[in-house]
Parts: structure tokens; sequence; C-alpha cells
């Protein structure tokens, strides 16, 4: 099964490969990222992932390149089943976000995407690591709001945190609702015209929203 997905991947890497010189950045970054978003498990997900693996590796000085390589791998591992590959999958995520704090300055999104990396860590042993982690996802959050208080993604992952916190901690479905709720006005005014200008969550955050309800 893992030489048939590789050999996947190496077949989508090289067509992609191909294909981006008739394609500008913004272009071929859109185009994985849609794959990406789109993929359902993670054997849709891995190739995709390689292909924003490809992009960040060919553009290393463009933020957003290594903002959505990061952001795939903070995503595969919330899914991934395996509890030694989650945290290597973050750790690649840790190494794209470090080139982003060399190009990129203070802003929303890079925040957000330090609470999605930190909540990726968490989500792998809740128990034993939310007590470190939990401030300095909402601490990153904090940062985000300043900077920006209508960014969608502050609260969905606020609202994420909740969802999986047990209500004598503070958290529960109930609480976490209150923060979808507030995302999805936000979500649904945001600008989805530039995949230099993040609006990942949406369809997420009304998944979750469904299961509140």
């Amino acid at each position: 099964m893992k030489t048939i997905l590789t050999t996947i991947a190496f077949i989508l890497m090289v067509s992609f490969t191909l294909s981006i010189k008739a394609q500008t950045f913004e272009q071929n970054l859109s185009s994985a990222f849609a794959k990406f978003d789109s993929a359902t498990t993670i054997a849709q997900m891995m190739p995709a992932s390689s292909l924003l693996d490809i992009i960040a590796i060919q553009n290393s000085g463009q933020w957003a390149a290594n903002y959505y390589a990061a952001y795939a791998k903070a995503i595969i591992s919330f899914v991934e089943p395996d509890v030694k590959k989650k945290d290597l999958l973050i750790d690649e995520a840790e190494k794209y976000f470090s080139k982003i704090n060399t190009v990129l300055p203070d802003s929303s999104e890079k925040y957000v995407l330090a609470a999605l990396i930190v909540n990726a860590r968490v989500s792998v042993d809740g128990r034993s690591r939310g007590s470190h982690y939990g401030p300095i996802l909402d601490q990153n959050l904090k940062k985000a709001k300043a900077i920006n208080p209508n960014n969608p993604r502050i609260y969905y992952l606020k609202g994420t945190s909740l969802f999986y916190t047990p209500k004598l901690f503070g958290g529960g479905k109930s609480k976490a609702k209150e923060y979808f709720d507030r995302a999805t006005p936000l979500f649904e005014a945001q600008n989805e015209t530039s995949i230099l200008i993040p609006y990942w969550g949406k369809k997420q955050n009304a998944d979750y929203l469904n299961q509140c309800k």
C-alpha cells in the first residue's frame, strides 16, 4: 500500500513540477491548496501536501509558500492515527513556520497558524499537554485578535479547543458553539479571491457548529 501511495505521489509531483513553468506562483499555490482542501483521507492529503512542499522548497522566500506547507502538515497530524507520526508532522509544520517568521512581519494570520500548530500538539495528548500548550494557544489567538479581530479563524480555533476540552475544565459543546457562531458571519464576509489572503476554515467551522446543535 505504501508503495502504491509513494508512486502516486511521485507521479503527481512530476506532473505538477512540469506544469509550474506555465503558471504563476499564485496559480501554482492555489491549485495545490485546492487539491489539499478537497482531500478527505490521508491517502489524498499526503500527495497534495507534497505538492505544497515542492512550492515551499522552490519559493522559500515567499511567506505564503511556507504558510500552506505548514498548514497542511498540521492538518494531516490531526487525522494521522500513529501518535509518533503526529509529532513528526507537527515538527515539519514548525520548520516551515520558522521560515515565515523571517519573511513576514507580525500579522493576524501568522499568529493563527501558530495557534493551529500548537493546537495540533495538544491534540496528540490533551491530558498531558493541555496545561502547557493551552496558554500558548490562547496567547497566539490574543495576538491575532489584537491585529485583526474580524479574522474568523481566531474564533474557529478557540471553538475547536473548547470543543475537545471537558466541561469540568471550562469546555464543552455549548461553550464551543459560541465561538463557532461568532466565526460564521466573519467567514461569510471574508475575501476568497486570492490564495495570498488565507480563507481556510469555513467548511470545518460549519461542520463543528452542526455537531454542537
